[in-house]
């Protein structure tokens, strides 16, 4: 079982609404999600409230599981395509001295399977220019730069990873959406398992849609016979918009996790992979012993369910609380 993200759905005073994303999947060939938890199996237990820069609140926060959108048992057997947009701003050369997000990233595209056949691309933000590579419709990328079209070659993406070197700046709205359309256009009318996987360390400061443009964008984009493209999104330490990143990942029905220090980044990278065959999406109720200034809150604690005399425990870290 996994902790893959958390989102703020909203909150006022005391009381309020998040979402946890949990995956639980049965041994297979291939993995196999567990598509009928319900919400009285869950319990949730809060250890710890803290700020952004992890001081501890003078509060005590309560979580309870009221309702759960579980996977398609079909999920699982589709192929998954994934694209891998790292944020590739200079900013990084201060936040992840040693590189940390490369081993990161190595781990999620480690666990892709031979059957079905799993696809990635990896691409970088960099800044508004041509030759940035094009879509499988021809249509160009002029700020994520395409470093490795997709495969499943391990290897390969491997050196696509290795190549999203810092340098550029964070034009993080322009580069979702540029990098969910690669990911509509790739074998587009298929029946995949498209997912955009969003990694960055700080604010956007160059793009040129707003916010709501990418969105709304991200949203229309054709997915075989549905449309909109999930956005998981992994953010780097303390210098980030919270409410923006979550709400990127919200509006696309995918989640946001959060990494203060890149000694952290392994398990947000990899529990993306369960989370794209087999999330379950857990409403919680928020309730807090007394009202919450406008800010951001991080919660820790564990996770538990309780499912035919089996009890499974898996920690949260950093769920983030964000109050308006």
């Amino acid at each position: 079982m996994t902790f893959n993200g958390a989102l703020t759905r909203s909150f006022m005073g005391n009381q309020g609404v998040m979402e946890f994303n949990v995956s639980l999947l049965e041994p297979g060939d291939p993995p196999r999600p567990l598509t009928q938890l319900s919400a009285n199996q869950i319990s949730l237990r809060v250890d710890s409230v803290t700020d952004l820069l992890g001081i501890p609140q003078p509060v005590s926060v309560t979580l309870s599981a009221s309702q759960i959108q579980n996977p398609s048992p079909a999920l699982a057997q589709q192929p998954l395509a994934m694209a891998v947009l790292m944020d590739g701003s200079g900013s990084l050369f201060v936040t992840d001295r040693r590189d940390q997000r490369f081993l990161a990233a190595f781990g999620l595209v480690d666990q892709f399977r031979d059957m079905p056949v799993d696809f990635a691309a990896i691409l970088r933000f960099d800044n508004r220019a041509t030759g940035f590579g094009s879509t499988a419709l021809g249509q160009p990328l002029q700020t994520a730069q395409l470093l490795q079209d997709f495969t499943d070659d391990e290897a390969q993406l491997q050196r696509g990873i290795l190549q999203t070197t810092p340098g550029g700046n964070t034009a993080l709205f322009d580069a979702s959406l540029e990098s969910a359309g690669l990911l509509s256009d790739f074998r587009q009318g298929e029946e995949l398992n498209r997912r955009l996987v969003v990694f960055t360390d700080g604010i956007d400061n160059d793009s040129r849609l707003t916010l709501t443009e990418a969105i709304t964008g991200i949203q229309a984009l054709p997915n075989g016979s549905r449309q909109g493209i999930s956005t998981y999104v992994v953010g780097l330490g303390t210098d980030l918009d919270l409410f923006e990143l979550q709400q990127l990942a919200a509006a696309t029905q995918g989640t946001f996790a959060l990494a203060k220090v890149p000694e952290e980044l392994g398990s947000p990278f990899a529990n993306l992979f369960p989370a794209a065959i087999g999330e379950n999406r857990v409403e919680v109720i928020v309730e807090s012993t007394s009202a919450l200034a406008a800010g951001n809150y991080l919660l820790s604690g564990n996770l538990q369910i309780n499912r035919g005399g089996i009890s499974l425990t898996t920690a949260f870290r950093d769920a983030a609380l964000v109050v308006r």
